[in-house]
């Protein structure tokens, strides 16, 4: 795996330790998990240095929701979507996620009671309410539900064995992988609400879509090797991922999608930081501190995943199989692969050129 072209500095909340350690004892007193293996791979992740590193700004009651929403999103993706059962058909799927939605949007709602994560998702809701403002709390549903459905189309492709096209793929990924709800704390972590006329504007809203398409992206190159060990040994559903659907879409190697992969998320980098530094000099103080909150996210999400279990061990807990820890990237670029202005070839997307 080549090193990223990435220039965030580094940053990460004095809180981490404490809030990993509360994120560990939230999964517990919920009971996510099946197996008491499973439970102590879980509490290795280092989800609060996730949240801590993404948002390095956040203290308090608002990093920790943001931490415990982020390991809710972990099982709960391991457990019903990336690696669901046989057991658990399409139709049921779509019902959880129609119940879950309906949490989302009335936590008093009696649905699913006693589904762990049912619970988790409605003590997330209740505690954000509480927390945030009703702007904040509103654009966070907007985009869990937009979560929730993406997950939808990400089952039936597999269901099918489908590898949608790279436009396809691009347009739903920034629905499936659940960056959207998570970038929404940014504010509510730090004690600051961004304006709603702000957030709305296109340039900020292209600007955030390009920050989730980059942790989307990154997410894919990292965890490549980890997802095509678990579907060889496990047999796990065909890979929804930026390199495999380019290697099937442009007939490649693996390297040289790897590669294409790579000068995209390249591309949009530089996008982003043109973008990002012209917006920052033309809107309010919380939203340019939230613009550059953007930028720490990317940058979080890629030194917390150089230093989780979750991509260096592919294995499943307990399965006693001797294999290589998958090598990541201890260093970074300094220039991009493709530094190009022109926008990517991918319509879905091609609007952040144009704003």
């Amino acid at each position: 795996m080549p090193p990223f072209y990435c220039p965030f500095p580094y940053a990460v909340s004095p809180e981490a330790a404490e809030v990993d350690r509360r994120t560990v004892q939230w999964m517990d007193d919920l009971g996510l998990f099946q197996t008491s293996t499973q439970r102590d791979y879980l509490a290795t992740q280092k989800v609060g240095y996730f949240a801590s590193l993404t948002m390095p700004h956040g203290s308090g009651e608002g990093l920790q929701i943001a931490s415990d929403q982020l390991f809710w999103l972990f099982t709960f993706d391991d457990m019903y979507c990336d690696e669901r059962t046989a057991s658990l058909s399409l139709d049921e799927l779509v019902q959880l996620l129609g119940r879950l939605a309906r949490i989302v949007e009335a936590p008093a709602a009696d649905m699913l009671p006693g589904n762990p994560w049912a619970e988790g998702l409605r003590d997330i809701r209740e505690r954000l309410a509480g927390y945030g403002t009703p702007s904040q709390v509103a654009r966070w549903a907007e985009e869990l539900r937009k979560y929730l459905f993406g997950l939808i189309w990400e089952a039936a492709n597999r269901s099918a064995g489908r590898i949608p096209t790279v436009n396809d793929y691009t347009a739903m990924w920034l629905n499936v992988t659940a960056t959207g709800p998570s970038l929404m704390f940014i504010d509510i972590s730090s004690g600051y609400e961004v304006p709603a006329a702000d957030m709305v504007r296109p340039r900020v809203r292209a600007l955030t879509e390009m920050a989730n398409m980059l942790v989307g992206w990154d997410n894919d190159i990292i965890s490549f090797n980890k997802e095509v060990f678990r579907k060889v040994r496990y047999g796990y559903a065909e890979l929804q991922n930026i390199v495999t659907v380019l290697a099937h879409h442009e007939a490649s190697t693996t390297e040289e999608a790897l590669a294409s992969a790579m000068a995209m998320r390249d591309r949009l980098m530089c996008r982003f930081l043109h973008l990002s530094d012209r917006v920052r000099q033309e809107v309010r103080p919380e939203t340019a501190r939230y613009i550059h909150g953007l930028g720490e996210w990317v940058r979080g999400y890629l030194e917390w995943s150089m230093i989780t279990d979750r991509y260096g061990d592919p294995r499943n807990p307990g399965d006693p199989v001797r294999t290589d820890r998958v090598p990541l990237p201890r260093a970074w670029k300094d220039t991009p692969s493709d530094r190009s202005r022109a926008p990517l070839p991918v319509t879905s997307i091609a609007w952040w050129w144009n704003v």
